[in-house]
């Protein structure tokens, strides 16, 4: 009976089977899966960010004033402020590290050299880092403040594999810190019922009829099929012609009822179409820097918009960049360049998710920084105007050539 056995045996195993029950048998492991997203090609970049405020005869470019003698000395009267300007610790193409912060102040020109463990503060969830300047002006009355703030960032090129990202499927509950991603907020109003319903019938079927990923896309093409032209940049630009702000009126008539508005106003409304039909989703208040003909910089916003699965981490798209493809045009079915393959998404800064921090009010314009006065200060509207600089510099390649983008928001 013994022999018996052991010649079964061999007779098996020369097939590639085994006598031992399947319980029994030593199984070799699955090879690993390969990542969905995949950050690649790092470049470690050292970020001079600065917002102000200053004085001017042309506070409003298209009316300026006509009397060039006017003083432009005292067109801020502060008593004490806090200004907060947010910074992102972690997108799907970026991290950021504080760990070299220099923080500086000036007012009319006079320096301040800011305590760094005092101006950061991280929250306790979430990317969103705050650098916040609180302080009294040595006087009260001022014709110009700056607030400078220099760290690092580590930017990648992002790679999505989107046929594995369209296997992904849907969550019994999506985890909880993703859930402020599914609510309304200033200007993204996911309970829009004309948004809602084109959402739901973007995807046959409806969207839990897909997967998330095939149901997002279908969404965000649907409201660029409806959006028939765009008013405009996102960029307010000053008399200077340095970023003065962004070019959006949370509350203003722009949208899927209309079918115009800015691409900022594009981007919170593909957003509001997400999470509409429960996908946690997101606009990063991103910023570019270029290079003009004379040797100086321009910054400008660009919005990238990013949606969550629960495996993978967060997709991120550019309506904008799909809308020149043709997206709208083209259906959901096609492949479309803008729609988590962003062409240059290393090239955004990324500072915000929301167009003023929380706690905080805006200065002249939405711009990402907000401010808090004190009581007793005082704007002279007509002179006053807000603006913001960056330089990115290089400081050579990260160390890591190729990795998974992270799956959740927890700091680097």
């Amino acid at each position: 009976m013994r022999n018996t056995l052991r010649r079964a045996a061999l007779v098996l195993s020369a097939c590639g089977l085994s006598a031992l029950p399947a319980a029994a048998q030593q199984t070799a492991s699955p090879p690993p899966a390969q990542p969905v997203v995949v950050r690649s090609e790092p470049k470690i970049r050292e970020v001079r960010l600065e917002v102000g405020c200053y004085a001017t005869k042309y506070a409003d470019a298209g009316n300026p004033l006509q009397d060039d003698s006017l003083p432009l000395g005292g067109a801020y009267r502060i008593t004490s402020l806090s200004v907060a300007i947010p910074v992102l610790t972690r997108t799907s193409w970026c991290d950021t590290d504080f760990t070299a912060l220099d923080a500086r102040a000036y007012f009319d020109g006079r320096e301040f050299k800011m305590d760094p463990a005092r101006v950061y503060t991280k929250p306790t969830t979430g990317v969103e880092s705050m650098l916040r300047f609180d302080g009294t002006p040595p006087a009260p009355s001022l014709s110009e403040m700056r607030f400078l703030a220099t760290y690092l960032t580590q930017r990648w090129k992002v790679t999505v594999d989107a046929r594995a990202a369209a296997r992904s499927t849907w969550p019994r509950e999506w985890p909880d810190w993703t859930k402020r991603y599914l609510v309304g907020e200033s200007g993204i109003d996911p309970n829009d019922q004309s948004l809602k319903t084109l959402a739901e019938q973007a995807t046959q079927g409806g969207p839990r009829n897909a997967s998330p990923f095939i149901a997002a896309k279908s969404a965000v093409v649907a409201v660029i099929a409806r959006w028939k032209s765009m008013t405009g940049s996102s960029s307010e630009l000053g008399p200077d012609k340095s970023l003065r702000g962004l070019q959006f009126s949370p509350n203003g008539a722009y949208g899927i009822g209309i079918g115009r508005g800015t691409p900022v106003e594009l981007a919170t409304t593909c957003v509001a179409a997400l999470r509409a039909i429960g996908i946690p989703s997101r606009v990063v208040y991103g910023v570019t820097v270029n290079e003009t003909r004379g040797g100086k910089s321009n910054a400008n916003f660009r919005m990238i918009c990013e949606f969550y699965l629960t495996d993978i981490g967060w997709i991120p798209f550019d309506p904008v960049e799909m809308r020149s493809q043709g997206a709208g045009s083209r259906g959901a079915g096609a492949t479309i360049k803008g729609f988590a393959n962003v062409s240059d998404i290393e090239d955004v800064i990324p500072l915000a998710v929301k167009p003023v921090p929380d706690g905080f009010q805006r200065a002249d314009r939405y711009a990402a920084w907000g401010w808090n006065l004190g009581s007793g200060s005082s704007i002279d509207s007509q002179f006053a105007i807000s603006r913001i600089k960056l330089t990115d510099t290089s400081r050579g390649n990260g160390k890591v050539k190729s990795m998974p983008a992270p799956l959740t928001d927890e700091a680097p």
